[in-house]
């Protein structure tokens, strides 16, 4: 990692609230956000998706993470990245991609926000999975402790919720420091 920059990766299941999460610590960090390509991809196949498209959204968003990161400086608050095609890929298909662990091992080293799901779930055209976040949650957590990533749970409700995420960020720069 780039000397003065600290990249932060929002993981977990979908309606977590990792989106709002990364703009408003990028708001609060003066730091920059690195969108979830996966957004742009799908909303322009209406949703539709099939196994091959999963590598592409990892290429692209591996892509748009580096083009970030290469111009920003401070920290960088990812809006995914490619733990989460990953897991997402696993869970759907049942398998591993090797192709998707390759470019998550080309990623550049991070730390991970993990979001609890204990909001309210939030129907979205792109979304399809309500009934697993627990279970996804738990895989994340594992994966994430198989890799021996550093990583904070990031709770609550509301303001509750961004409070524990500066806590948590904070935790990472005062450890590093």
């Amino acid at each position: 990692m780039e000397e003065g920059k600290e990249i932060f990766a929002c993981v977990g299941p979908e309606s977590t609230g990792k989106t709002m999460l990364c703009e408003e610590l990028a708001s609060h960090f003066n730091g920059v956000v690195v969108p979830e390509f996966s957004r742009e991809y799908l909303t322009e196949k209406d949703g539709h998706y099939e196994e091959c498209d999963l590598l592409i959204i990892a290429q692209k968003q591996l892509e748009l993470e580096n083009r970030i990161i290469a111009k920003a400086n401070g920290s960088i608050f990812c809006d995914t990245d490619i733990l989460v095609i990953l897991i997402w890929h696993q869970f759907k298909y049942g398998k591993r991609n090797k192709e998707i662990e390759k470019l998550f091992d080309k990623q550049q080293p991070r730390n991970y926000l993990i979001t609890y799901p204990d909001l309210e779930w939030i129907a979205d055209p792109l979304r399809e999975n309500p009934n697993d976040l627990l279970q996804l949650f738990k895989l994340y957590e594992m994966s994430l402790k198989t890799i021996g990533a550093d990583y904070r749970i990031i709770k609550g409700q509301d303001e509750q919720r961004l409070t524990n995420a500066i806590e948590a960020v904070s935790s990472f720069t005062q450890r590093e420091s």
